[in-house]
């Protein structure tokens, strides 16, 4: 049997080059005349610059920049070897840079993020990618903006710090000469900007937002979205994708013409998923949480999609699995297995993901070779 090991990252616990490793392990312990190939994954959020520097296509970059909540650290992008780059949103905005505590989307910005990308268009960049995932943040992407030079005002003339928060303060954006620069936003989620599906009712409470918070986001996100209509002509707020990561893309939609891309299709491609689907019997893939968002264009879903285009079975391994398991056997999973036990904590299970991820593979094979 050919199996192909092709896990995106358990955020906060594991790398998708990590969870690889562990599953092989694993699997070939349990399994050891099994054919194995491994090919870590990421939808371009959090991982996929792990996955580039894999490749050698160019290296990573080291820049002094802010997390969420503006406090110094350095964060990291990768410069192809053809000179554009890549950057993963949550290596300066991310949820992972906070502690459960300080999580609050009305304080936090994608400043940090903007940082990064400055970095890049002044050394030469000319076609930059941002990778949208695991954020803290629901500013709209107004943080990115004020890094790379706009001036958001409020009605005195002031400037407005880029947060959540104060989004419905700005009431004017003053823009800098704007660069000769390609941007794509890597986007896997179809959600919208606001509403019932939008980024702040949908996944503003895993970033600390009560429902309080998430009416208050969800009316700033609004007013965003037509202040950034009004000054740059473009309608942000009902794109497919333009809620993923607190909207953090549409400030680029708007002031760049980015455009949205599917991330997970940009690296299947190039670390050449099609073919190792071609070689595969069966596929099995791991991720943190496996739930109703998934079925919004997550990578493990995209993945099992693609996998039964070639008649592959599909495992996946969750530290939790939360949802219907007929709506994921619709999307192509054959098998749904939480790692973690009943009983555990999510923390104390974030702590020990690589033995229980070890653990769930062993007796699934168990199963497997009855």
């Amino acid at each position: 049997m050919n199996i192909l090991i092709s896990p995106d990252s358990l955020k906060g616990s594991l790398t998708a080059q990590e969870a690889a490793l562990m599953i092989r392990e694993a699997l070939l312990a349990a399994s050891p005349g099994v054919n194995v190939k491994s090919l870590p994954l990421s939808d371009g959020g959090e991982g996929a610059l792990d996955i580039w520097f894999s490749l050698g296509l160019g290296n990573k970059v080291e820049v002094p920049s802010k997390d969420p909540l503006s406090r110094d650290i350095i964060a990291e992008y990768f410069r192809f070897n053809n000179g554009s780059a890549w950057v993963e949103l949550s290596q300066a905005s991310g949820l992972v840079l906070l502690e459960k505590g300080d999580r609050n989307p009305l304080n936090t910005s994608t400043y940090g993020t903007g940082v990064l990308i400055s970095h890049a268009l002044k050394n030469g960049a000319k076609k930059i990618t941002l990778g949208l995932g695991g954020s803290a943040t629901n500013d709209g992407g107004a943080g990115l903006l004020t890094a790379l030079g706009f001036d958001l005002l409020n009605s005195d003339g002031k400037s407005v710090y880029p947060s959540g928060g104060n989004l419905d303060q700005i009431v004017k954006i003053v823009s800098p000469d704007i660069p000769d620069v390609k941007i794509d936003v890597a986007c896997d989620v179809s959600n919208p900007l606001c509403g019932p599906q939008g980024a702040s009712a949908v996944y503003g409470p895993q970033k600390g937002a009560t429902p309080e918070m998430v009416h208050k986001l969800d009316a700033n996100l609004a007013h965003w979205a037509i202040l950034l209509e009004q000054s740059f002509g473009v309608v942000v707020s009902e794109i497919p994708g333009s809620g993923a990561a607190g909207g953090a893309g549409v400030a680029l939609l708007a002031a760049y013409g980015a455009e949205l891309k599917p991330g997970f299709d940009l690296i299947a491609e190039a670390v050449g998923l099609k073919e190792a689907l071609d070689w595969a019997d069966l596929v099995i893939t791991a991720e943190g949480m496996l739930d109703d968002q998934s079925l919004s264009g997550k990578a493990t879903i995209s993945l099992c999609q693609k996998a039964k285009k070639f008649d592959c079975k599909t495992w996946v391994f969750a530290g939790t699995v939360e949802g219907q398991h007929e709506k994921f056997s619709a999307a192509g999973v054959d098998s749904a297995v939480q790692i973690r036990p009943q009983g555990m904590t999510v923390e104390e299970s974030m702590k020990n993901a690589g033995d229980l991820l070890q653990l769930a593979v062993k007796t699934a094979c168990k199963e497997l070779w009855k």
